[in-house]
């Protein structure tokens, strides 16, 4: 596995100082839904990685357990991204690292999602983790600066903790084929987990986890406690950056997949709940991102995501007026859209191995 040089560092930021828009990266996530609330992504920039299937746990109508929720998705690619930016950082500052880990988890109340409670936020209300850093040579004083140097510019921070652009278009198209839908998601059930999450508010409260370690380069090994049987996945970044080897998509594109798979299950849940016949979800995004705020090029350009656009193609054949109806109780309501749309306090602190 190559390792990241100061060197080749600093040819690629000397390279986008010169160049800017060599510095611009599009990231991207698509993912499609037909049956119960189990939705398959994949990463258009990666397509050799195949699909990764993100579901809800049996607690939620229609869930199935068959892979991790967009949620903890999300809180991935916040573990990830602080893991690279540690090892980049690191290796920028003369800092040996052996690996860094890092464990986040994020609180979210079901009751917002659900329209329980309209005055509940629909988003993670917080994030918190510890980064444990493995450089036994390092003193306090440079783990401080890392700690510093990384907050200031690792772009999931920045996206979460700030607010962005975002725009998310519908389109329809007529079903041409029988439902693949298995039935267990109900516009009953989800009342009956509604009127009980509103007699019980402390059953609505959700964390969500992400666990990860980097070890070599920059590829990271990422679970997700809530579903332990499910990974471990890869990711990393491409070979253009010191230190990618591309195992695995980007930190970036899994948040975007993230923000799709969440639109998938919102879109999904909330036909069902206002008997909307929904065959099928699917939703591509991409974020525009350049590269120089991460790399301390430029301190006035943004280190997250500037936007975020993205289509979702419901197949079904309600009417303009019905569709319509349905975007507005998603815009509204789906986690993943306030989690981008509001600014998320995050608190990180570093401890060394």
């Amino acid at each position: 596995m190559e390792e990241p040089t100061a060197a080749a560092i600093g040819e690629v930021q000397a390279a986008f100082g010169a160049d800017p828009n060599a510095a611009m990266c599009l990231y991207k996530a698509k993912s499609t839904l037909e049956d119960g609330l189990k939705t398959k992504l994949s990463f258009p920039n990666t397509p050799e990685h195949g699909e990764t299937v993100v579901d809800e746990p049996p607690t939620m109508p229609g869930g199935k357990d068959a892979g991790p929720n967009p949620m903890d998705v999300c809180l991935g690619a916040l573990a990830t991204c602080q893991e690279i930016s540690y090892k980049a950082f690191a290796t920028v500052m003369g800092i040996e690292v052996n690996s860094v880990a890092c464990s986040v988890e994020g609180e979210l109340d079901l009751r917002g999602f659900l329209g329980v409670d309209e005055s509940v936020p629909k988003g993670f209300t917080s994030i918190k983790g510890t980064v444990t850093v493995d450089a036994p040579d390092a003193s306090q004083e440079q783990l401080d600066q890392l700690k510093g140097a990384v907050d200031a510019h690792c772009p999931m921070c920045d996206f979460l903790s700030g607010t962005c652009t975002l725009t998310l278009d519908v389109k329809t198209q007529a079903p041409t084929e029988a439902t693949r839908d298995d039935g267990s998601l109900s516009a009953q059930a989800i009342g009956e987990l509604g009127a009980a999450l509103g007699a019980d508010p402390s059953a609505a409260l959700c964390t969500y986890k992400a666990s990860s370690k980097l070890e070599k380069g920059l590829a990271s090994s990422l679970t997700y406690p809530n579903t332990p049987h499910h990974g471990p996945y890869a990711t990393d970044e491409p070979q253009s950056m010191p230190g990618g080897q591309n195992t695995g998509p980007n930190p970036m594109d899994l948040v975007l997949g993230a923000l799709t798979t969440c639109q998938d299950i919102s879109y999904k849940a909330y036909a069902t709940a206002l008997g909307i016949d929904l065959q099928k979800v699917e939703t591509a995004a991409e974020g525009d991102l350049d590269l120089r705020g991460f790399l301390g090029v430029d301190e006035a350009v943004r280190k997250g995501f500037q936007v975020i656009r993205g289509t979702v193609t419901l197949t079904t054949n309600a009417d303009e007026a019905t569709v319509a109806k349905l975007k507005g109780a998603v815009d509204a309501h789906c986690p993943m859209c306030a989690t981008i749309s509001e600014k998320i306090p995050i608190s990180l602190k570093v401890v060394k191995a």
